[in-house]
Parts: C-alpha cells; sequence; structure tokens
C-alpha cells in the first residue's frame, strides 16, 4: 500500500518539541542512572496551521483527519523526511470570515515495525 505524502505549505510558525524517552534511577548519594527506553526514544511533535480559502482548507482537513490512524511522509522544517502521524484531538478549525479559514494541529512522529 502506498504512504501518502502531506504537501500542504504550514505557515512559518512551526513549533517543534522533542520527547525523548528514557529510563532512570535516582539514588540516594544524588547520583542518577540515565538509559534509553528502546529504539526509538526521542519523537518529534510539531504544532503548525495552515490557512486559504474555505475549499483547500476542508482537503486539509479531510487529510488530516484520515491520518490519524495512518502514517504519511513529511518533510519537516529541517529537511528531514519522517513518517508522522496527526495527534489525535488536534485539529483545530478556525473561520477568519465567510471563505478563509485556518486549521491548527499536530504531526507526532511515527515508526515502522
Amino acid at each position: 500500500m502506498a504512504i501518502d505524502t502531506f504537501t500542504w505549505c504550514p505557515q512559518v510558525q512551526a513549533s517543534e518539541q522533542l520527547a525523548v524517552a528514557t529510563l532512570q534511577a535516582q539514588f540516594g548519594d544524588g547520583y542518577r542512572q540515565v538509559a534509553s527506553a528502546g529504539i526509538n526514544t526521542a519523537v518529534e511533535l510539531w504544532a503548525l496551521s495552515c490557512n486559504g480559502n474555505k475549499a483547500d482548507m476542508l482537503a486539509l482537513r479531510a487529510f488530516l483527519k484520515a491520518h490519524v490512524l495512518a502514517s504519511f511522509w513529511w518533510t519537516n522544517p529541517w529537511g528531514e523526511k519522517h513518517l508522522y502521524r496527526v495527534k489525535p484531538d488536534s485539529i483545530n478549525p478556525k473561520f477568519i470570515n465567510g471563505n478563509f479559514a485556518e486549521i491548527a494541529f499536530t504531526f507526532e512522529q511515527a515508526f515502522v515495525p
């Protein structure tokens, strides 16, 4: 099955959050032992938004809804192409006027099993 590609152009205010999963043990003498919590420990989260005419944003909204469970390719602002999914409960449309809308959403990096 072919994997879709996100082709819309997000606004320049893209914001990345990098979540790194670790296992930690704190000892009484102040020493802390830290280890990796798996093979894909660093997960990128991207807060993004797009705006445009209502018809274009309707197509974007459909893409976002379809990719909460299905992964897609996206090249992030660093120029790195990774698989992502739309984070559940992150799709937030806002109508600026009758024919102009903005959609805020979050991408969460996905990994192939």
